[in-house]
C-alpha cells in the first residue's frame, strides 16, 4: 500500500466517519419531530427525519431533493382542507417561489390543522444550486403571515455555539481539507456546544435590551409550527 492509498483511506474515515452517524443537526430535526401530533391524517411533502413511529395515517409527496420546483405541482393532486397535519422539513429555502409552497401548506391543511415547517437559517449553502433562502425568525413570520393562521409558534433549533459545531460539521462534509486537520474540526464540532450552558440571555441585534430578548440569535435551523 502506498502514501496515496494511506491518505485516500484516511480522508475517507473523516469524510465518512463517526461525526456523519451523530450529526448534531439531526437529534435538533429528531427534537422537531416529536413535538408532531400524529393523531390525525397527515401529508408529508419533504421531511428530514423519521416520522413512521409518529404518524401512522399519511400521504407522502416524491422525493424531489434536486427538482424542487417540482413540488409545486405535486400538490396539484390533493385537495383542498383534506390533511390534518402537513410535514415539511428542508424545503422552503430551496423554493424560488417559498411563498408558492406556504399557500399550498395552507390550503391542503383543515381548518385547526398544523403544518410543521422547518427550514435553514445559519447554515452552509447546500443542495446547490438550488439554495435560495436562508430563514430568521422575522423572516418566517413576515412569510407566513400572508396567510389567515390562527396561530403561529416561531423558534430557532440550537444556540449560538451548537450552530458553531453544526456548522464544523459541515465544512468537514462540503471541503477538501487537509486530513491532519480534520479531527481537530471534529473536536471543535462536538466541544462548542457544550458552551451554550453559559449563555444567559440572547438578543436580535446589539441593543441589549428586554424587549430585544430572543430565543436564540444564531440558530441552525428555524422550526415553525402553524395552526390553520
Amino acid at each position: 500500500m502506498t502514501i496515496l492509498d494511506v491518505k485516500k483511506k484516511l480522508k475517507g474515515y473523516w469524510n465518512m466517519g463517526p461525526f456523519i452517524n451523530r450529526n448534531i443537526t439531526y437529534y435538533d430535526l429528531k427534537r422537531f419531530a416529536e413535538t408532531i401530533d400524529g393523531s390525525g391524517k397527515a401529508l408529508i411533502v419533504f421531511a428530514e427525519f423519521e416520522l413512521d413511529h409518529i404518524i401512522k395515517d399519511y400521504d407522502i409527496m416524491p422525493r424531489d431533493v434536486y427538482g424542487t420546483d417540482n413540488y409545486l405541482g405535486y400538490f396539484e393532486e390533493y385537495a383542498d382542507a383534506s390533511y390534518d397535519t402537513v410535514v415539511c422539513s428542508g424545503l422552503l429555502e430551496h423554493m424560488k417561489d417559498p411563498d408558492k409552497l406556504i399557500e399550498n401548506l395552507f390550503r391542503v391543511l383543515k381548518p385547526g390543522g398544523k403544518a410543521y415547517v422547518s427550514a435553514s437559517c445559519v447554515f452552509s449553502v447546500h443542495r446547490g444550486p438550488e439554495n435560495y433562502f436562508h430563514i430568521t425568525h422575522f423572516g418566517a413570520k413576515l412569510l407566513f403571515e400572508k396567510y389567515n393562521w390562527s396561530h403561529l409558534d416561531i423558534t430557532g433549533s440550537s444556540g449560538p455555539f451548537r450552530t458553531l459545531g453544526i456548522n464544523c460539521q459541515r465544512i468537514l462534509l462540503q471541503t477538501d481539507m487537509n486530513i491532519l486537520i480534520r479531527p481537530f474540526i471534529e473536536l471543535l464540532a462536538w466541544s462548542l456546544p457544550l458552551l451554550d450552558v453559559f449563555v444567559r440571555k440572547q438578543y436580535d441585534g446589539r441593543r441589549i435590551k428586554e424587549h430585544h430578548v430572543i430565543d436564540t440569535m444564531m440558530p441552525s435551523n428555524i422550526q415553525i409550527v402553524a395552526t390553520k
